[in-house]
């Protein structure tokens, strides 16, 4: 009754494009394509993209597309910005179940960077709201992660060509001097389908622009993937995934390096020694048609996340040891059915609980003592949300999707003193429209408004801590961030060309922020401590461009593509008044020429790219980015490169790229990272199926 992922068919050399999802095979009913929707806010990337781009995590594969900004506190980060927005405001899906949890941080976090790119079959970036499909957090938009799979001989029989396949990949980066490779092996057989991926890497210290190495940035890890698939009939499948990825003895970047406004490091060593996420899912989808709906999915997951922080002092006479795990159980179902000709309706429910357990251990002198975690003990968790959407054909030649979900959220923690119960809850309808018209053969315009929704999760209401600019106290006294969204879209599709353009505002009510409690020691930043409140309103303003063009006739080889996005923040803050918005990344975009002959000559005649990425300045700065070590105070300078991108086919097993990033070795900083970025570096790899 209800299709399960969908599967965006493109070759390895197919360029990244802004696309509708019609393409797709399959996907959740709440993942599909709606009547409305439009490729001027949706970007499809491929799983063979990603492992083409050269790139070593997939927060840097996603750079590359419109409106994505990626910020890097460390390299084993990478937190994806859209439309001025990271963080708890960002939704992070994988099968169509949340990775976000009630420890996902405010500001810039890990979550993205700890999916390996190998798992991926393709990644759907929705940029603006969605809380009304997806709840809590989805106020700047959703990445949606699709694992790869093996479908059973007898559901995909046009597919299965032998019983078993296998393919291996490896690259070397020499910027880090690093190499990651990857092994994974599949098998279909009647009803069944199954497929296993290995995968590891190990990355050194890499040089920025201007061949100056930069320390504590080296990293490596290994991930674990399998997923088995059962046909339990004709458009019936019952699927089990099970994933894992760790990284070990992750720098912490920025409190390693004199950040600006600090005459030293904040600390002699500051690592997450362990960063362990893992996910177990059984999913239940049924295609045909019943008298309750066309189709039906229901998902039942386990999700764990283990981070583990190492901290010593400068000389090293005492250390920390702290360790945060959550464990999160979830249910969701969506359901699909045709109200005559003129309505499909799509709804459904999710739920899910966080239960988390945090411990700390400090050493002093050689005495280690027990001390207040970060999370206040017994810290749980709970979300419930139904929903409900509608596509309305009713009024040719506009065409409507209407939705509207409720939800509920209850959290108890013990208090950090008393250990006395704290407790509460936060409930919200949220509500959105979107209607779609074409106003030409080739031409469609939409328009949407949409309202968001944020409860604070545990990491605001309970959670002692640290960030870059210092230390955050936790408050169970906030309240839910609440946002409207107004867009207007239109997307042109030619034979040889297309383009896509949209404008939005976002209000963000009751924005959960920080207020500075503790202003530390005179002329140094990164030993302040703040609390977290609601600090007012936010206005985030902005537009996203689009675009490709063949060069020449049809059967040209040479195709044009480029991207534009730019956001304008501004925030009302009981402490500071009407100033700029934090983290908002500047104007910014990139040009690409691609050649891709129709049948290239192995090595004599690859497929080629080239890139031009810029980003203009940004010196509109809230007050606490300019107290942000990460930050320049005076401003990030603007900064361009390019990149150029060859890959090509030995034979039909065996494939190879090679990637020069940042050819003339631009020495730059993309505006919120920790360190600058890597420097002039070149990537191989090749890809081999047997």
């Amino acid at each position: 009754m209800l299709p399960l992922l969908l599967l965006l068919s493109a070759p390895q050399d197919a360029v990244t494009e802004d696309v509708l999802l019609e393409e797709t095979v399959v996907t959740a009913p709440r993942a599909a394509e709606t009547v409305t929707s439009t490729p001027a806010k949706v970007t499809v990337v491929t799983g063979a993209e990603i492992m083409a781009s050269g790139e070593r995590s997939l927060p840097r594969a996603l750079e590359k597309t419109t409106g994505v900004w990626i910020q890097e506190t460390n390299m084993g980060g990478g937190a994806p910005v859209i439309r001025g927005l990271l963080g708890s405001q960002i939704l992070i899906l994988v099968d169509g179940i949340r990775i976000n949890d009630s420890t996902t941080r405010l500001g810039p976090n890990q979550s993205l960077n700890t999916i390996d790119p190998a798992i991926v079959e393709r990644v759907e970036i929705l940029r603006g709201s969605a809380s009304v499909l997806y709840g809590s957090d989805a106020i700047g938009g959703v990445i949606s992660i699709w694992t790869r799979r093996r479908r059973a001989e007898s559901q995909d029989p046009e597919e299965y060509w032998r019983f078993y396949q296998g393919a291996a990949d490896i690259a070397y980066d020499t910027s880090c001097d690093g190499t990651r490779g990857d092994l994974d092996l599949s098998a279909a057989y009647g009803d069944h389908g199954i497929i296993a991926i290995l995968g590891g890497f190990d990355y050194g210290d890499y040089e920025a622009g201007g061949e100056e190495t930069v320390p504590f940035t080296g990293y490596n890890g290994q991930g674990v993937f399998g997923a088995y698939e059962y046909a339990l009939g004709k458009g019936q499948t019952v699927r089990l995934t099970g994933r894992a990825h760790r990284d070990f003895n992750v720098p912490r970047t920025d409190k390693l390096i004199a950040g600006y406004g600090q005459s030293e490091p904040s600390n002699g060593d500051w690592r997450y020694a362990l960063q362990d996420r893992r996910g177990y899912a059984v999913s239940v989808t049924d295609e045909n048609p019943g008298p309750l709906a066309e189709r039906v999915q229901l998902r039942l997951n386990l999700n764990t996340y283990v981070e583990e922080r190492r901290i010593a002092s400068t000389d090293f006479t005492s250390s920390s040891f702290q360790r945060d795990e959550v464990t999160t159980v979830g249910l969701g179902a969506d359901w699909q059915r045709s109200l005559g000709e003129d309505h499909l309706l799509i709804w459904g429910f999710d739920t899910s609980i966080d239960d988390v357990d945090s411990t700390r251990e400090d050493t002093d002198a050689g005495v280690t003592t027990a001390v207040a975690p970060n999370f206040a003990p017994g810290s749980r968790y709970a979300r419930f949300g139904v929903f409900v959407q509608d596509e309305v054909f009713a009024f040719d030649p506009w065409y409507l999707t209407l939705g509207l979900r409720y939800s509920h959220f209850d959290f108890t923690f013990g208090k950090f003193e008393s250990q006395e119960r704290t407790s509460g809850d936060f409930g919200a309808l949220t509500g959105a429209v979107e209607a779609a018209r074409e106003l030409g053969e080739d031409l469609t315009f939409t328009a949407s408004l949409a309202q968001g929704y944020r409860a604070p999760n545990l990491e605001d209401l309970a959670n002692d801590g640290d960030f870059a600019g210092g230390t955050e106290l936790s408050n169970p006294d906030l309240e839910p961030e609440e946002s409207l969204t107004l867009d207007l879209a239109l997307a042109l599709e030619k034979e040889d060309w297309g383009a896509q353009a949209s404008v939005f505002g976002t209000r963000i009510e009751d924005a959960i922020g920080r207020v500075l409690v503790d202003p530390g020691a005179p002329d140094q930043t990164g030993d302040e401590t703040y609390r977290r409140e609601n600090t007012g309103e936010v206005d985030l303003l902005g537009a996203e461009l689009g675009g490709w063009r063949r060069m020449g006739d049809e059967e040209s080889p040479y195709h044009l593509e480029g991207s534009l996005a730019y956001v304008y923040g501004r925030a009302k803050d009981p402490s500071f008044g009407t100033v700029p918005a934090r983290r908002v990344p500047p104007l910014h975009g990139r040009v690409a020429l691609r050649y891709t002959p129709e049948e290239p000559m192995f090595f004599y005649l690859p497929n080629a790219r080239l890139s031009f990425n810029w980003a203009f300045s940004q010196d509109r700065l809230h007050p606490q980015d300019k107290a942000d070590p990460r930050i320049n105070p005076n401003g990030t300078d603007g900064w361009f490169t390019f990149d150029f991108d060859v890959w090509g086919e030995i034979n039909q097993d065996v494939s190879w790229e090679a990637s020069l990033f940042n050819l003339f070795d631009e020495e730059y900083r993309v505006h919120g990272s920790g360190v600058n970025a890597p420097g002039r570096h070149l990537v191989v790899g090749m890809h081999l199926e047997f």
